[in-house]
């Protein structure tokens, strides 16, 4: 399926089938250049827990999302987070799922080496948003990076309303990214901190003392729903009142063992 067929008007509507992922926005500055893909608009993402949505990854221009973790460079892709593996390593704390889940499949090296090739063609915000509505896909807006790594008015241009977004730079990042990130969160403090600065929140529970008020468990644990049905961490776009999501936290015996003994 091309981008003609969906009668969105580009001048690459001839160009690579929608599967392969466009480029939808780039920072180009020479000492940390990032890009931002977004693929699986039509082969479904292999994701079990998130289900059919449009992926938007935010990578290094300049060098594989191996050597970036590897190096500590991915601080230009993900900020400050604690969950950072270099960051983790050093505090025993937990360390970022989608990180480690990449050491061992081969999804961004593959991305990341596409890119490299020149086979993501380069849309405007607009036309990535016209696709995602089209095709009726919610957009999970930092697969891999930090959704405040990209200006938020990209982020307004191609909302269509329907897609899941987290950030743990919420103290530093434009609040206007409140309007579509979870708040990331690893304790009830910080979760009434974000809350009062106008987030809603992604808490993942170190504190091991489950819901709270204004809380739930995240749907996916409690009754196997995938995010791109279920759709509430979606920022404050579900509206005042939303319920804030909490996770057991995801992490290995031996962190557990070693957080636990810190």
């Amino acid at each position: 399926m091309k981008l003609d067929k969906l009668g969105i008007l580009a001048t690459i509507a001839s160009g690579p089938d929608l599967s392969q992922g466009y480029e939808i926005w780039r920072d180009d500055n020479p000492e940390a250049p990032v890009v931002a893909i977004m693929t699986n608009l039509v082969t479904k993402s292999k994701n079990s827990k998130t289900g059919e949505m449009a992926q938007v990854y935010i990578i290094r221009q300049d060098m594989s999302p191996r050597l970036a973790v590897q190096t500590g460079a991915d601080a230009a892709v993900c900020g400050d987070c604690p969950m950072r593996p270099i960051i983790a390593r050093e505090t025993d704390g937990p360390e970022c799922y989608v990180s480690k889940g990449y050491y061992s499949s081969s999804t961004l090296e593959r991305i990341y080496e596409s890119y490299t090739k020149g086979n993501y063609p380069r849309i405007t915000p607009e036309q990535a948003g016209d696709i995602v509505q089209k095709l009726g896909l919610p957009v999970r807006q930092g697969a891999y990076g930090g959704p405040d790594i990209v200006p938020t008015e990209v982020w307004e241009t191609l909302d269509r309303g329907k897609g899941t977004s987290y950030t743990h730079q919420w103290r530093t990042a434009d609040k206007g990214l409140a309007r579509f990130a979870m708040a990331s969160v690893s304790t009830i403090t910080e979760a009434n901190e974000a809350q009062a600065q106008g987030w809603r929140t992604y808490r993942v529970d170190t504190d091991e003392i489950g819901p709270q008020t204004g809380e739930i468990w995240c749907p996916e644990k409690t009754n196997n729903v995938q995010c791109a049905d279920c759709g509430l961490c979606n920022g404050n776009r579900s509206g005042k009142g939303t319920k804030n999501i909490v996770i057991p936290v995801i992490e290995s015996k031996a962190a557990r063992a070693r957080r636990l003994a810190a």
